[in-house]
């Protein structure tokens, strides 16, 4: 009798406990980063004239948010001189957003050509920005559009840049063509077809700036080659003890 007593009791202060509280919910597994990144995309060459150094784009991966990204970023630099100018170009990211080379994919930031001049005559050089085209890799001729340009303006007739005998223009420099006013909702209303991201080796493209020195025309030509990445050479296997 004691015996049944005593699992009574037991059974009874047991159905009063308080019940064990469940087992946390799993967290949503992270999409796992790709096996591919961080990847070099293509190598840029200044082909004509030729210039010292290399521009390269990478694409990397990014965490923000708890959602991994894939963006793209820049690295190096291209360096050249002539008669009338030192010159440095890069790639730097703009506020342009548009369709990456991916199915669905979106780049945010598209790339430009970033120009940074340092006039080396002793008088005043002008960049005719209304003269000056960017060359596509199809060959196809498109109106500039540079920094100093609102997008809202780029129809309008552009302005011309002076540069002092010594001074740096810092600019830079993208293709006109194909560039829209989105419906809010994105943190840029500004897209565009992505131009430097699609590039693949073997693919050109130029941009021709129409200087003037002292009066006279003197327009430069640059034509970049995108070549590929550098081959990867596996480590040579260990030597047997």
């Amino acid at each position: 009798m004691r015996r049944l007593f005593i699992a009574g009791a037991l059974a009874l202060l047991a159905g009063c406990a308080t019940p064990a509280p469940p087992a946390p919910a799993t967290p949503p597994a992270r999409a796992p980063r790709a096996a591919t990144l961080p990847r070099i995309v293509y190598r840029v060459l200044l082909a004509s004239p030729p210039g010292a150094g290399v521009i390269e784009l990478r694409q990397e991966s990014d965490v923000q948010g708890g959602v991994e990204t894939a963006p793209y970023r820049a690295y190096g630099g291209i360096l050249v001189t002539d008669d009338l100018a030192s010159w440095r170009f890069t790639y730097t990211k703009t506020s342009l957003e548009g369709p990456g080379p991916g199915p669905a994919g979106w780049v945010d930031g598209l790339h430009a050509i970033s120009v940074v001049l340092v006039n080396v005559t002793r008088g005043d050089l002008e960049l005719d920005w209304e003269r000056s085209t960017f060359i596509d890799a199809s060959g196809r001729s498109q109106r500039m559009i540079h920094r100093g340009i609102q997008l809202n303006q780029r129809s309008n007739q552009m302005l011309p840049s002076a540069i002092a005998a010594g001074a740096t223009l810092n600019e830079f420099v993208f293709p006109g063509d194909g560039i829209t006013f989105s419906a809010p909702g994105r943190a840029s209303v500004w897209n565009s077809p992505a131009v430097l991201e699609r590039l693949t080796p073997g693919a050109e493209f130029s941009i021709v700036l129409n200087l003037r020195s002292g009066g006279t025309a003197a327009p430069r030509t640059f034509r970049f080659s995108v070549v590929p990445p550098p081959a990867v050479v596996a480590p040579a296997p260990a030597a047997p003890r």
